[in-house]
């Protein structure tokens, strides 16, 4: 039997809920949303979570079930009603909408890969958390004002912004990045972390092999977030 409960992939899973939950109660995406109907997939989804996190099946297991399926089609649900797409790009320069769109893109992706984190392995390994792939990195520019910190722009399966304080990162270079929850630094949101060295042989969008990945401040912060899950 395993011990789904404090396993941190359904721990992390059910943050995501609460991020998206947190987002729809205050109405903080100004677009014409049906909040209601946001609402009543958030309580679907949270049910799901919840019943996959004491279903004590090995994750495995948990990836084929019919839970994990109707979850995925929640978090596509919740695309086409949290984030209109003529309304995200309406309020592309909005600053009170940056970062709540910023959550929900990471919130809602968390749910829908989750059937696919729990298929790398019925072991407990905190970097299965999170989607972590290999990214492209398309610019660098240092930020003005900060003496360590350079603004990237990635392209893996989907484009990225990520503020780094890595200090010979290169345009070009194939690193890992693993997708966490969005953070402002200097007025840009940062959308991942670079979590690797240069890589020469991980084909971008793809995940890399755990000795690829540099596992130390991604641990911390799948620690930092499962805390935040009461019974955790």
């Amino acid at each position: 039997m395993s011990d789904t409960r404090s396993d941190y992939r359904l721990l992390v899973a059910e943050h995501a809920v609460s991020l998206l939950e947190g987002i729809v109660r205050g109405r903080r995406i100004p677009a014409p949303i049906d909040w209601e109907e946001a609402a009543r997939l958030l309580r679907e989804a949270r049910g799901i979570v919840k019943r996959m996190r004491f279903s004590f099946m090995p994750a495995t297991m948990l990836a084929r079930s019919p839970d994990a399926k109707s979850l995925q089609e929640i978090a596509k649900r919740l695309v086409d009603v949290v984030l209109p797409r003529e309304w995200v790009e309406r309020l592309r320069g909005d600053q009170r909408a940056r970062m709540p769109i910023a959550e929900a893109r990471y919130a809602i992706r968390t749910l829908y890969t989750l059937p696919a984190r729990l298929a790398l392995g019925d072991d407990n390994n905190p970097l299965y958390a999170v989607d972590i792939e290999c990214v492209r990195i398309i610019t660098v520019s240092k930020i003005r004002g900060a003496e360590r910190l350079y603004v990237t722009k990635a392209q893996g399966t989907l484009p990225y912004t990520i503020v780094t304080n890595i200090q010979d990162v290169k345009q070009g270079e194939v690193r890992a990045a693993a997708v966490l929850p969005p953070r402002e630094f200097m007025g840009y949101i940062s959308e991942a972390m670079y979590c690797s060295k240069p890589l020469q042989d991980c084909q971008v969008g793809k995940r890399p092999s755990p000795d690829q990945v540099e596992k130390g401040e991604v641990t911390r912060i799948v620690y930092e977030i499962a805390a935040q899950v009461p019974g955790s």
